[in-house]
C-alpha cells in the first residue's frame, strides 16, 4: 500500500483528529498536514479529511490522562506552526502507544526531544512577552495591546492577561497573523482588527496619535523622559542589550 497524505483543516483539533486517523489506519504515512500548506504531488495517496471533533478530544484526553506534560505537548506543537510537526505528533502517539508515560522520558527518541524542544521554545516566547507587552490606553479607555510573535502565542498571553487585568477591557493583537483577542471583562473572544489601523500599527509600531487617549499621550512622554534619565550613555552597549532581549521584541516598546 502507498504511504497517504493526511490533510487537514488546519485546526488544533483537526491535526488531533488526523493523527488519530492515521494511527487508526495503521499504514504508512507520507505526511499530515493542512490542507492550505499541501503540494500535490504525481503519485500522492491523499485522504482529505473533515474534523471529527469526538475522536480528537478523545486522543486530547487519552494524552492528558497519560500525562498533562503528554498533552501540553500536542498544545505547544500545534501553537508552534512549526511545518511537519504534525509528523512528530504521529510518532509520539505512537510511542505513548507502545511504553505509556514512560515515552516521555525518552529523551533520545527524536520525536519525544523535538516536541519537548518546541515545548520550551513556545513557553519561553510565552513567558517573555508576558512582560514585554504594552498596552496603550484608545479613546475609548480601550487597552490596545500589540505584538508580533514569533509562535502562535496569543492565547498563552491572553490567559495571563485574563487574570491580571480581569477588570479593564482590553485587546491583544498579534499582528504577525492578524489574530485578535478582546477582553470585556466577562467573557474572551476573537475579533477582527480593520485592516488600514492593523497596518498602521505594523508600519509604525504605534496607534495614530488621534485614537490614543489624551492620558496615554501622556504616560508614554514620562515613560520615554524617565527611560532617558536613567540611562548612562557612558555604559550604553546594544550588544549586551540585545542578548537580554532581542531586537525583534522592540518595536512596540514605547520607550525604544
Amino acid at each position: 500500500m502507498e504511504p497517504v497524505v493526511y490533510l487537514y483543516d488546519g485546526t488544533f483539533a483537526g491535526m488531533l483528529h488526523a493523527i488519530a486517523r492515521a494511527v487508526k489506519d495503521g499504514g504508512a504515512v507520507h505526511a499530515i498536514t493542512p490542507t492550505h500548506r499541501y503540494t500535490p504531488t504525481l503519485f500522492d495517496t491523499v485522504i482529505t479529511l473533515k474534523c471529527d471533533a469526538d475522536q480528537a478530544d478523545r486522543l486530547l484526553q487519552y494524552l492528558q490522562n497519560l500525562h498533562p506534560l503528554a498533552a501540553n505537548l500536542a498544545v505547544y506543537a500545534y501553537l508552534s506552526g512549526e511545518g511537519g510537526v504534525e509528523m512528530q505528533m504521529y510518532s509520539f502517539v505512537h510511542l505513548c502507544l507502545r511504553r505509556g508515560k514512560q515515552a516521555l522520558s525518552y529523551e533520545s527518541h527524536s520525536a519525544v526531544a523535538h516536541l519537548k524542544g518546541l515545548f520550551h521554545a513556545v513557553s519561553r516566547e510565552a513567558h517573555r512577552y508576558k512582560g514585554l507587552i504594552r498596552f496603550r490606553i484608545l479613546a475609548d479607555d480601550l487597552q490596545y495591546g500589540p505584538f508580533e510573535p514569533h509562535y502562535n502565542i496569543i492565547s498563552l498571553c491572553a490567559r495571563h492577561f485574563r487574570r491580571r487585568l480581569a477588570g479593564c477591557r482590553w485587546l491583544l493583537h498579534d499582528l504577525q497573523r492578524n489574530s485578535a483577542l478582546y477582553w470585556d471583562t466577562v467573557d474572551l473572544q476573537p475579533v477582527e482588527v480593520d485592516t488600514d489601523f492593523a497596518a498602521y500599527v505594523a508600519l509604525h509600531g504605534e496607534v495614530p496619535a488621534a485614537q490614543l487617549s489624551e492620558n496615554e499621550q501622556e504616560y508614554q512622554q514620562l515613560w520615554r523622559a524617565f527611560h532617558r534619565a536613567i540611562s548612562n550613555p557612558a555604559r550604553h552597549n546594544p550588544q549586551l542589550q540585545q542578548q537580554g532581549m532581542p531586537q525583534r521584541y522592540w518595536k512596540y516598546l514605547t520607550e525604544m
